[in-house]
């Protein structure tokens, strides 16, 4: 048996340095295989995983024998990016359900979401590596057709060339600004 601290029952209070992620633009770097959980939803925590891959040392406390896995209600989930590397990761916080519960039954069923979006409709994206030719010209790329139609803000076609700012905030907060001209010789988003 796990003994686990009362205060663990109210989700802990946001940091300065917990800044959380837009969730679809977290979704966006993670990709499209990753579910999450819903807050409110039950999951099977998995102690020796956990103590297996975490950073640093995991205390499990005085318990003796720890089960192979517990179940658990999701209470709250951040989206969050490391501040130097830019790696996402998301901090999920779970309340172990006793048995003696009323809604610990094994007919209630475990859910993800699809990619942590619930019904609303996956976020338009696309991501492009940059390569030295981009590096070499002046800081502009081209971006694929498509893309520039669906994801960035019409271009007004009947400007002299066509061209807008278009702001992007990555995921640390920071509001990056670009320029989208459709110009050159065949045409192109640039």
């Amino acid at each position: 048996m796990l003994a686990f601290d009362k205060s663990m029952k109210e989700p802990p209070s946001m940091k300065q340095t917990d800044k959380c992620l837009d969730s679809q633009l977290w979704h966006a770097c993670a990709g499209g295989m990753v579910q999450m959980p819903a807050v409110n939803s039950k999951v099977y925590y998995f102690p020796q995983g956990h103590a297996e891959h975490a950073q640093g040392v995991v205390d499990f406390g005085t318990s003796r024998r720890i089960p192979p896995l517990i179940l658990c209600r999701v209470t709250a989930l951040k989206f969050m990016a490391d501040q130097e590397t830019d790696e996402i990761f998301a901090k999920i916080h779970m309340v172990p359900l006793s048995s003696n519960e009323p809604d610990h039954g094994e007919d209630d069923r475990l859910s993800l979401s699809i990619n942590g979006l619930d019904a609303q409709e996956k976020p338009a994206s696309f991501a492009k590596t940059l390569t030295q030719s981009d590096a070499n010209n002046g800081g502009g790329f081209s971006v694929p057709r498509y893309c520039a139609e669906t994801i960035f803000p019409r271009l007004d076609y009947s400007a002299d060339p066509p061209v807008q700012t278009v702001h992007a905030k990555d995921v640390h907060g920071e509001i990056w600004k670009f320029r989208h001209i459709y110009r050159g010789t065949p045409r192109r988003h640039l």
